[in-house]
């Protein structure tokens, strides 16, 4: 069964970027560039993961997590942030974070976070 990966981010080119490159990693991916369609869409549709970005209008990263965390209580969350905090990586620690990555990234580097993620919740 294919993993699916829900993709958070205001950046559009971003969510497309992460998008072409998981699908050839052979994962199923949603996108959302607004914290308010990404509830929507974690409430709708079946997900093991979720990439999340913490700088959006309206509605945080952080918000964002707290709310899908409600109704996919076995998500693995990946932070993805361009202001990367102590204080910010801490608190998405806090909920229970698998990690938390600074941009620009290396994609090479994602794509093995993604697959321990996943691999812990399997285990988990």
């Amino acid at each position: 069964m294919k993993h699916t990966i829900l993709v958070v981010d205001d950046e559009k080119e971003i969510c497309n970027l992460f998008q072409d490159t998981l699908v050839q990693e052979g994962y199923q991916v949603l996108t959302a560039t607004n914290g308010k369609e990404a509830v929507s869409l974690g409430k709708q549709n079946r997900f093991d993961l979720a990439l999340l970005d913490i700088k959006m209008p309206g509605m945080d990263g952080i918000e964002v997590f707290q709310k899908l965390k409600k109704v996919k209580k076995d998500m693995q969350v990946i932070i993805l942030t361009g202001y990367g905090t102590l204080k910010t990586a801490k608190e998405a620690m806090k909920l229970g974070a698998y990690d938390f990555l600074t941009k620009p990234f290396d994609l090479g580097l994602v794509k093995n976070i993604i697959h321990q993620a996943l691999e812990r919740k399997k285990e988990g």
